[in-house]
Order: structure tokens, then sequence, then C-alpha cells
């Protein structure tokens, strides 16, 4: 299970939780922004090879998604001059020779807005250049005669001794005004403090910022599921203090990057759009996705005129349901599985006939009351929720391989040539007919067996009956995780079931075994070689004061590494320590867990301190994890050794 932070947790379940209610109708609640919030894309991802020309290539691709309100091109830093000219900004003359009026006119030709970075403090924060500080009315009236429509005020080289006596927020709070003022509320004011001890939620919109960053984290937002997440959940906890005119900002799209899946991706968008937050793209605007940036649909109800921020319906950690009303009265409804495995999520919507349309695959169905679906792992589906549906089919909730309790977050796992069970099952979830002639059919790889143990078909299902199939699936000798497929009357399900082979009696390296899963801080983890941070095979012999180790397994604390155990084994032994290529840095607790259960720890253990042996019983036990932890300080040099590693099987 996910772990969050002691703060983020207690501040969630301090939150308001909503029921998912009809939205408001009144022509008082019904007023909202004209505008939404901002859309479009930055520079970022260039970095310091910025230039005239990158910027051009890019408004030109952004423009086919003006339409859909993509509008603003944001130059990112690295734009700015080393020098002053006088008392002027002046633009770099080898990045963007032919200067900034010149290519706002360019882009405002493609029916697009341009955006510069400026900082609050006395310098840029990259690229060299000079900071706002003290210099708001002039450098404000210099970007708006270049024609530049939006301005990202960053949050670098503040002079903080110049204000003595005043916390990090006060400091803010004096600066960033001035530059609002001096734009005026003709210019998106991106409010780019993003550390977190400024609190810009507590007083971004009393500042006139169109936009105020959320994270606590002093840095941009990574291409990772996991980074993502964490900076979505920071954001859900500002809430309540966005609103039409003064959005919440938790950090840019990073679509088309590649550093997550299409799923994960979509994922973003989808809490992007609950949050009424800007949809800045960071990749290229050529290389985003159109199945996930240019969906009009999910935008629309990211720009929805109502401008609320969607709250928590039921939220544990891993499975969300959000709620956010919609100017027309209609509601999204967001399901999202954090977890690593599918999950069915569900939710009321209250006592009438609901017509249902989940965004991302257009599919409309009606229900009297519940909405429930099996959601893929790391996956969000976004509904529009309304009264009607009357000419829509019922609500089916179609479900392959449930987990067997909520919070189990591991693939089925079937060994080579070995029957195992996997179990499909249909709801009739809605409940406004019968559904009738239900089957349900399986697709799978080359080289699997899958044959239906009990009937694939049924003459039909009542409200709220569930049709389940028992289906034998017999794989291949191919290890690692693969995709079995479903399909019922126009929906699919997806089954991921890993293919492991439980170790052979005696005892044996665990080196020498298959994992079903690693995790590495820094680069992949090592079989007899110690970790070397970036590419397989680039360890060193494991070695701990001064012994060397022949076997083991070589990683960077925090690690996991995970092994099918198939309740065959009976104990896992290995010496502990950290690698003598850090030398005394470096520090790890070793654990050993036996499906939930952790049941043995090495203590904490330095670059210092010699090998320790590490006994485990694993009796009975389906997987065993080998974990390292990373000593409750950073993990920079944290070299895990779990040598000699072995374990025991009948």
């Amino acid at each position: 299970m996910r772990t969050i932070t002691a703060a983020a947790a207690a501040a969630l379940l301090a939150m308001p939780f909503l029921p998912v209610l009809p939205g408001p109708t009144s022509a008082a609640s019904a007023a909202s922004a004209e505008v939404g919030p901002p859309m479009g894309w930055s520079s970022r991802t260039l970095g310091c090879s910025v230039s005239e020309q990158s910027v051009r290539q890019a408004a030109d691709a952004l423009a086919p998604l003006t339409p859909l309100g993509y509008r603003y091109v944001i130059i990112d830093d690295c734009w700015l001059a080393p020098q002053r000219s006088g008392a002027a900004l002046a633009p770099d003359p080898a990045r963007f020779p032919g200067g900034v009026a010149a290519l706002a006119a360019y882009v405002h030709g493609k029916g697009l807005k341009l955006g510069l970075s400026l900082s609050a403090g006395t310098k840029a924060c990259a690229g060299g250049g000079p900071g706002s500080y003290r210099s708001e009315a002039a450098d404000a009236a210099q970007v708006k005669a270049w024609g530049v429509d939006y301005v990202k005020y960053d949050w670098c080289s503040v002079p903080t001794a110049d204000f003595p006596g005043q916390n990090v927020q006060q400091i803010a709070q004096a600066l960033y005004p001035p530059m609002r003022q001096a734009l005026g509320t003709d210019v998106t004011f991106a409010m780019n403090n993003e550390d977190g001890s400024t609190v810009p939620w507590l007083w971004g919109k009393d500042a006139g910022a169109t936009t105020w960053r959320t994270n606590v984290y002093n840095r941009p937002i990574a291409d990772s599921y996991a980074t993502m997440v964490d900076i979505w959940e920071f954001n859900q906890l500002r809430a309540e203090y966005a609103g039409p005119g003064s959005w919440a900002d938790p950090d840019l799209v990073q679509a088309g990057r590649g550093g997550m899946t299409e799923t994960e991706y979509r994922t973003q968008f989808t809490l992007w759009a609950m949050g009424a937050a800007p949809l800045i793209l960071q990749a290229d605007p050529a290389k985003a996705p159109a199945s996930v940036v240019a969906n009009p649909k999910v935008i629309a109800v990211d720009q929805d005129r109502l401008g609320a921020h969607g709250r928590f319906v039921t939220t544990d950690g891993w499975y969300h349901v959000l709620s956010k009303p919609l100017d027309n009265g209609d509601r999204a409804i967001a399901l999202f599985n954090e977890s690593d495995r599918a999950a069915t999520i569900s939710t009321r919507l209250g006592g009438y006939r609901h017509r249902v349309e989940e965004l991302w695959s257009g599919a409309v169905s009606a229900t009297t009351g519940e909405l429930s679906a099996q959601v893929p792992a790391h996956a969000a589906l976004l509904y529009r929720v309304g009264k009607g549906g009357e000419e829509a089919p019922p609500l089916v909730t179609f479900e392959a391989d449930p987990p067997a309790f909520l919070g189990d977050d591991r693939p089925t796992v079937l060994e080579p040539g070995v029957p195992g069970e996997i179990v499909t099952r249909v709801t009739n979830t809605g409940g406004t007919a019968r559904l009738r002639s239900v089957e349900v059919t399986a697709q799978a790889p080359q080289g699997w067996r899958i044959e239906a143990r009990t009937p694939a078909r049924t003459g039909g299902l009542a409200a709220g009956d569930t049709f389940t199939v028992t289906w034998a699936v017999t794989p291949p000798a191919t290890p690692g995780t693969h995709e079995l497929t479903f399909r019922q009357g126009g929906q699919s399900a997806t089954a991921v079931v890993t293919v492991a082979k439980a170790p052979g009696p005696g005892r044996m390296y665990l080196s020498d075994l298959a994992w079903t899963s690693a995790k590495n801080h820094f680069g992949p983890v090592e079989k007899d070689a110690s970790n070397g941070e970036r590419a397989a095979g680039d360890g060193r012999p494991l070695t701990i004061e001064g012994v060397r180790y022949a076997k083991g397994l070589g990683a960077h604390a925090p690690a996991e590494i995970e092994y099918y155990t198939a309740g065959r084994c009976s104990a896992v032994e290995f010496q502990a320590g950290i690698d003598d290529e850090v030398g005394q840095a470096g520090s790890a607790g070793f654990e050993v867990w036996a499906d939930g259960g952790r049941v043995a720890y090495s203590g904490l253990l330095t670059g210092a301190m010699p090998a320790r042996k590490v006994t485990a019983p694993v009796e009975g036990a389906r997987f065993v994890r080998l974990v390292a932890t990373n000593g409750g300080d950073n993990a920079t040099s944290d070299h895990a050794d779990f040598a000699d590693a072995t374990i025991t099987c009948e």
C-alpha cells in the first residue's frame, strides 16, 4: 500500500468530504469567471537550449490546439541577457536575436499569446540575467510594451537579508503584489513561489495571482507517476483556496515526455481537470499525444465556467472518488485507482435516473444511483453525470480477476504449464433495464490456454444481478508480466498476470533466482555485484568491511526485491551491510517481509560497521521481499548489500 506522510494523511482526513449530489443550478451559484485556467506550452524541457527558433516551432505546433483552449507559449528562463541594457531588460542576443517584440508578434499571428518568466529576486532562476527586485514597475512596463501576455514570476535569488525580522511568507507577500499591480489585470500572472514556506494558497487570490503553485517541492515536477501523485495529493489539500480567476497550480502536464505510460498521463490530465488546474504542456506540442491532451470533453471539465476545484467524496490512500460541480448542473466524477492492481471503485450518485458518460471512452449509460467500474492500476476514469439517460443502456460493471481484498496490489501469479483460475464478473449496476444475452470471451497471448470452466453465456441479468465466469488459464514457460483481455458487450477488462516459477527444494542463492519485481533508488539491482547506480552490470564485487562475497544482491536504498515462493520455503539468510565502495558514508536498514508482515530487521547499519547476519522465517509465505530502507536520512551513499543471500525451500 502506498504510504503518505502523517501530516498529509491527517490533513486529508480533516478535509470535508462531499456527497455526490446534483450540481447547483441557481444563477448566483452559476456565476464564474469568463476564462478558465490557462492552457498552453512551456519551454522548461528545453532549458537553456531554448531559442527564438524553437519557440516559433512550438507556436506552430501548438496553433492547431487553439480551438481546444491552448493559448500560451511560455518561455521559462534562459531568455534574458546576462546584464541589463542601461536599466532595461534585454533578451539574450544569441538565443533571441530578433527580440521579444518580434517574437510576440509572430506568436500573436498564430492566434496565441506569449509568456515570459521573471524573478522576484535579484537574478533569474536559470541562464543568468537580472531579476526584477526593485525594478517591478519598469520591468512590467517593458514586457507589456513587447506584447507579453503572461508572466511567470519565480522565486529565485531573493535577498532575504533586506527584510530583517520577516519570515519567507511575509517577504513573498511584499514582493509579489507590486509586480501584479504593475502588470495590470490584462496580463496573466502566474505566481511561481513553489517553496511551500511561502504558503501562496493563503494569500495568492488577495494578491491578484491568476495561478499560484501548490506543491511543497522546491523543484519542478518530475516525469514519473509517483512524483505526479504526490504533487496531486498536495494540490488537493489546497482545494478550499482555489476558485475562478485564482487557480491552484500543481505544475506542468507531462504527457509526451516518455517517463509514464499513456494510462498514467491520462490520469494526470484527469486529476488536473478535476482540480481546474492550468493545462500547460511540457513536452513539444508536436509530441504530446492527442489521445491525452486533445480530448475536448475532458478539457471542458477543466475549463468549466463554474471554476470549482473537485473535492474528495471518499479516499483511503489508494482508491479515490472525486466530485466536481459543473456550470450546467451536471457533475464530473473521477474514479482514481492509485494502486498497482486493477480494483473496482464505486460511489452512490443519488436516488434517481442518471445519464453517465465516461469521457475518455465516450461510453454512455444510465444508472438509478450507483456508479461502479473496475479501474486499471494507476488509472483514472472520468465521468460526466446528469439527470436523464432514458435512451441509454444500463451501466455495466465488468471485472476481470478482481483482487481477493482491497489493498491487494500484486498481480495474480501463475506457474508455467500449471493451470490456474481467473474469474470475470458482469454486474447490471445501472439497474435501469434487464441485460440480455450476456456473453464473455477471452483473448490471450500466443501459447496460452484459456478455457471457460463455467458457462460463459447467460440469457440475461436483472437489476443488480452478477454473472460470474471461472476460467482455466495455463501459461507457457514465458516468465514476466502479461495481459489477458476479456470482452463483453463492447466493453473490455484486462487481467494482469505474472508468470513465475517458485524455487525448487533445497538451499539456493537468491541471486540465482528470478525475482517477480525489483525497485531500486539508483540504477537496477545487481546480481553478485554491488550497485553501480546506472546501467545493468556496472557494479563491483560485493565488499563489506574488507570481506568480499562472490554471491548476493547489490541495491541502493530505498530498495525492494520480491520473490514468488508459493508457500514452499522456510528461511532466508544473508549478510547485511553497506558496501565499502562508499567508504564510511551511507546507512540503511535491512528487512525481510513474508507476504504482508515484517519477519526480520537488521537494525541500522552504516558504512563504518561490519556485516550483520540476518535470518528470517518465511514459512507459508507466497511472496518474500527483501527491503533496504535509507536509514532515515538522505539516500546519497546507501549502497546496500544483501551478501550471501540464500533461501531454503521444501
